[in-house]
C-alpha cells in the first residue's frame, strides 16, 4: 500500500472547513465533513489510480507541471487534490471548496422573499 501525507495546507483546511461547518450547521454536520474527509484519503490510498486527473489544470501552465489528482468528498462540496511524489508516497495537496454561484442564489432567495411579501399583503 502507498504512504499518504497530509500538507500542511490540507490540513489547516481541513480544520478550517470543519470549524466553519460547526459554526454554520452544528457538530454533527462537522463531524460528518471530517469523516468523509477521513473516507477520501482511505479511498485515495487504496485505489489512487482510480481517481480521475484534474483537469481544470491545463488551462493553467504553471499547475499542469504538478500532475494532480482529484477525488470527491462524499456529501460535500468539496475534492480532494493531491499527486504521486513516486510509485510509493501520495502527497494530499489541498481541499478543495467548489464555488456556489452566489449571485444567483441571492436572485432566487430575493424572488422567494418578493413573493412571499405580496402574498402576506394580500392576506392582510
Amino acid at each position: 500500500m502507498m504512504k499518504l501525507l497530509k500538507s500542511a495546507l490540507f490540513m489547516r483546511q481541513w480544520q478550517e472547513y470543519a470549524q466553519d461547518y460547526k459554526n454554520r450547521a452544528g457538530m454533527e454536520i462537522a463531524e460528518r465533513f471530517i469523516v468523509s474527509v477521513e473516507q477520501a484519503l482511505k479511498f485515495i490510498e487504496q485505489n489512487v489510480y482510480a481517481c480521475p486527473a484534474y483537469e481544470m489544470g491545463k488551462e493553467y501552465h504553471d499547475l499542469q507541471a504538478y500532475r494532480f489528482r482529484k477525488w470527491n468528498v462524499q456529501g460535500f462540496p468539496h475534492k480532494v487534490l493531491f499527486q504521486l511524489k513516486d510509485e510509493k508516497v501520495i502527497v494530499i495537496e489541498v481541499l478543495y471548496a467548489h464555488k456556489m454561484d452566489i449571485s444567483a442564489r441571492l436572485n432566487e432567495d430575493r424572488d422567494r422573499l418578493a413573493q412571499e411579501s405580496m402574498e402576506n399583503r394580500w392576506q392582510k
